[in-house]
């Protein structure tokens, strides 16, 4: 019998390991304040601890009085406040044109300052509410979603630009938003969403806001050699090798050559029929 439950407690582990390693590392915990959640699909509930990775497809929930920093795989910083649920749906940093990131916001509030993913091709990164989608040129842009009965504000979906801008797109339009201003939308309200006159006094610096803004302005400043530094691990900077690119030439020459016949068998009777004139001309 304990040999039956040793061999289920190391396959378990095995399994775990292996479905760990399938998704792709999303960034590392950097910090953590009070009490958060980590779930993934086929793996047992996680505490967040400092310094534990995060992977695609994980939800993390922190509680009252929790805050959370994220140091993004693409050099990005993510901050969670207290009585937040996110879910790295898609996050790909792998230093090519396939690097993506889509984030849901279930409830609560957090701060994104963008890395590579972003500044490399702003389409590629958006945060997703249950109410509007956000996409970003720049950016550091702070989003919350309260749902009726929260304290800390009115229901509905928020995002407030701290530099660069974002757009707010819902199902009935969408909304530029402009450093130092903030937007809002709702569904039972009618039209897309708007600017507000001035920014809700619930985005407000959490207890290590100056931290979290050091580090990420830091890394900000170095996204391109970081992602230099990551596509050189990978593998994705090599030139390629002399023979590889001799036989490219060569299948370009050989092109050439087949238009140029094929051009050349197009003009042949047009070319004969001058040919037969200016024979007649010189010779009359």
């Amino acid at each position: 019998m304990r040999l039956l439950l040793g061999a289920m407690i190391l396959w378990l582990a095995s399994a775990g390991s292996s479905l760990a390693q399938d998704r792709p590392q999303a960034g590392t915990i950097d910090l953590i304040e009070g009490d958060a959640l980590i779930e993934a699909r086929g793996l047992p509930n996680r505490t967040a601890k400092f310094g534990e990775p995060v992977h695609q497809g994980d939800t993390i929930t922190t509680f009252a009085g929790a805050e959370l920093h994220l140091r993004m795989a693409d050099g990005g910083y993510l901050s969670l406040r207290e009585n937040t649920k996110i879910t790295l749906t898609t996050y790909r940093a792998n230093g090519d044109e396939q690097d993506a990131s889509l984030i849901d916001l279930a409830k609560g509030a957090l701060r994104s300052v963008t890395g590579w993913i972003a500044k490399q091709r702003r389409t590629a990164y958006s945060v997703r509410t249950p109410m509007v989608t956000i996409g970003v040129r720049g950016t550091d842009h702070e989003i919350a979603h309260f749902e009726a009965g929260d304290r800390r504000g009115e229901p509905g979906s928020y995002d407030k630009v701290n530099e660069g801008r974002t757009v707010m797109r819902s199902k009935t339009g969408s909304v530029e938003v402009a450093p130092n201003q903030s937007a809002r939308f709702h569904s039972d309200l009618r039209g897309p969403p708007r600017v507000l006159p001035s920014v809700p006094a619930f985005f407000r610096p959490a207890r290590n806001e100056r931290q979290f803004v050091e580090r990420s302005q830091v890394s900000a400043r170095t996204l391109d050699a970081q992602r230099a530094a990551f596509r050189e691990k990978k593998g994705l900077n090599k030139k390629r090798p002399p023979e590889k690119k001799a036989a490219q030439k060569k299948q370009i020459e050989q092109k050439k050559q087949i238009e140029k016949k094929r051009f050349e068998k197009k003009d042949a009777p047009q070319k004969k029929q001058f040919e037969k004139k200016h024979f007649e001309k010189k010779h009359k």
